[in-house]
């Protein structure tokens, strides 16, 4: 009966959840789902879902796990995805009125022969605060593009995206999970998905993104203080698994240079960050950087 889920990880977010349910009322096609994913709330979260449960237009479907960051949030809900297709709103944003519709009916509309070759759609977001799409629209031709050369033309256009995905990729490739940080960034997943199947890109706005509300990501995260573990951690991955975009990405030549930073800031052994890596020329590369890590932590981070 429904083909989307509406996904929600959430963590102490009871005075933000009644604003993403409100938007799931609104959806002019409601033939989805809408599972929670409590990330060990210590507050009032429990108890307002109880109560949107019973006036909720479509079902609802709430679990609680002990706290250990979105990543594992997300990794905790692919037992609970039944459906084709998965959409994430998070706990302190909204869908557009038509995101659901829409949705679905540009996966209707991929040609048969084609549709294998994209895992998910990529809409867009504007911000809540002036209506604007966050980050530069898409080009008419992307569509046609495949691999890299699809890749190399997302990359120049940045900021939040709002991805519908194949439930049966997505539960395919788990998020890593390290026991001394509760953050990990998505992209070190969904780039590895990239590397293997292509996007289907559209201009439509999904949803709304809101930068400033009380208990967001961007303001008020729980794990701020493992923050420079979780970005070695992104560093790494992205030199191991993504070094072929080096040419073309400045993330990745980013990541390189930044791997020797994150080690002395968390007291990462040189021996051990050299471990960490997979190819002589990557230890090369980041051995070279480490005079810049350390003047970079001493201007900037202990100034």
């Amino acid at each position: 009966m429904y083909d989307l889920t509406v996904f929600t990880p959430t963590y102490n977010r009871a005075t933000t959840l009644e604003r993403a349910y409100k938007s799931l009322e609104a959806q002019t096609d409601k033939t989805f789902i809408w599972l929670i994913i409590d990330d060990g709330s210590t507050d009032n979260t429990l108890e307002i879902i109880e109560k949107i449960k019973k006036i909720a237009s479509f079902p609802v479907e709430y679990h609680k796990k002990e706290n250990g960051g979105r990543h594992t949030a997300v990794n905790f809900s692919y037992q609970y995805l039944k459906t084709k297709y998965v959409v994430t709103l998070d706990s302190d944003d909204e869908l557009l009125p038509n995101a659901v519709e829409n949705m679905l009916n540009t996966w209707r509309s991929i040609p048969e022969e084609e549709y294998d070759r994209f895992w998910c759609i990529s809409g867009r977001e504007m911000y809540a605060d002036s209506g604007t799409m966050v980050g530069r629209p898409y080009p008419p031709e992307i569509n046609r593009l495949k691999g890299k050369k699809q890749r190399r033309v997302i990359m120049k256009c940045p900021g939040e995206k709002h991805c519908c995905r194949k439930v049966a990729i997505h539960i395919q490739y788990p998020f890593p999970t390290f026991p001394d940080t509760k953050f990990i960034t998505e992209n070190v997943v969904w780039g590895k998905i990239n590397r293997q199947y292509d996007q289907y890109c559209v201009n439509d706005i999904y949803g709304k993104y809101y930068t400033d509300s009380v208990g967001s990501l961007m303001t008020d995260s729980p794990h701020q203080t493992s923050k420079h573990r979780s970005a070695f951690y992104r560093d790494i991955i992205y030199v191991n698994e993504f070094f072929d975009d080096f040419f073309f990405s400045k993330a990745i030549a980013y990541c390189v240079a930044d791997i020797s930073r994150r080690a002395i800031l968390t007291e990462e052994p040189y021996a051990q960050v050299m471990r960490r890596l997979n190819s002589p020329a990557k230890k090369i590369l980041v051995t070279l950087c480490y005079p810049i890590g350390y003047l970079v932590v001493k201007l900037k981070d202990r100034a």
